[in-house]
C-alpha cells in the first residue's frame, strides 16, 4: 500500500535534502586552487619572487605575487611595499587606469608613509 505524506512532511524533507546538498557542495569540489605553488610561502619569499618576476619583465606574475603577499600578510613588513610594487608593475605594463587605482589606494591607506612622494611620482607619470 502506498503511503501519502502530508504537504508539511514533504516540504520538511525537501528542505533538509536541499540544505544537506548545499552544505556539502563545497566539500565535493575540494581545494579551490590546488595548483597554487605559493601555498605556505612566507612573506619574504613572496616578495622576493615578485621582485624576480619584475626583473624578468613578467609583470602579470609579479602582480599576482604581490597581491597574494598583501592578501596573506596584510599587516606584514612587506605589505605596504607590495602595494607600491603593484602600482609600478601596472605602470610598466602600460595599464594607466589600474596604476592610478593602485596609487590612489596606497595614498588613501597610508597618508603618512615615508614613500608617499614616490606614490605621487607614479601618479604623475
Amino acid at each position: 500500500m502506498l503511503r501519502i505524506l502530508p504537504l508539511n512532511a514533504l516540504l520538511t524533507r525537501a528542505f533538509i535534502f536541499i540544505a544537506a546538498l548545499t552544505l556539502s557542495a563545497c566539500a565535493i569540489f575540494g581545494d579551490p586552487n590546488p595548483l597554487d605553488e605559493t601555498k605556505g610561502w612566507p612573506e619574504q619569499r613572496l616578495y622576493a619572487a615578485g621582485q624576480e618576476k619584475m626583473a624578468d619583465k613578467n609583470f602579470d606574475k609579479a602582480i599576482d605575487y604581490f597581491q597574494k603577499l598583501e592578501a596573506r600578510y596584510p599587516h606584514g613588513a612587506y605589505a605596504t611595499q607590495a602595494q607600491l610594487e603593484v602600482a609600478y608593475a601596472y605602470y610598466k605594463k602600460s595599464e594607466p587606469v589600474l596604476c592610478l587605482s593602485a596609487v590612489d589606494r596606497f595614498i588613501k591607506l597610508h597618508p603618512n608613509h615615508p614613500n608617499l612622494d614616490y606614490a605621487y611620482y607614479l601618479k604623475g607619470l
